[in-house]
């Protein structure tokens, strides 16, 4: 009986680990909803030392331009997106006239093509995962860059899409 406690617990300690790596903290949040119309971003969140030199003040406003979404097909199993966003902050120096109080960051954001690794297909769900090294932020004025390892999770029926990443570097 204890051997069997202690299995279930090692089993459950196990898919906590795995559900904590795929849903925990990253440094990197993107969910877009309405992904098969005109994809809207409902949540965008940086965090870590990249969210420190993209708003250095800790207090911005992500206002997206625009955004898209390639979802799957039966002939081509990858998943992309891309979206324009400006990044708005107030100065806080207090001789500068209003109109230059407030000023605007063109930044753009996009995973290529990643190959799905995974599809569940039940009781009424579609869910599409792919990993991809390859999603970037970049600052248009001086085009800085921050790289992130990402997985992408589509779900087809919710028509929703969620990036999670993790830094991993920067250009100069």
């Amino acid at each position: 009986m204890k051997i069997r406690i202690f299995i279930g617990i090692l089993v459950l300690g196990v898919f906590s680990i795995s559900i904590n790596f795929i849903f925990g903290d990253s440094d990197f949040i993107l969910e877009l909803k309405d992904v098969s119309k005109v994809p809207t971003i409902s949540k965008l969140e940086l965090d870590g030392e990249s969210s420190m030199q993209i708003c250095p003040s800790g207090k911005c406003e992500i206002v997206v331009i625009n955004s898209s979404f390639s979802p799957p097909i039966s002939t081509n199993l990858t998943i992309a997106h891309t979206i324009n966003f400006n990044v708005k902050f107030n100065l806080t120096d207090i001789n500068v006239d209003s109109k230059q109080k407030e000023h605007f960051e063109k930044f753009s954001e996009s995973m290529d093509p990643c190959l799905i690794y995974d599809i569940i297909k039940d009781k009424g769900r579609e869910i599409y995962f792919c990993s991809s090294v390859i999603d970037i932020i970049n600052r248009i004025s001086d085009s800085k860059s921050w790289y992130y390892d990402s997985i992408g999770i589509y779900e087809a029926i919710k028509n929703t899409y969620t990036v999670k990443g993790d830094f991993i570097s920067n250009s100069p």
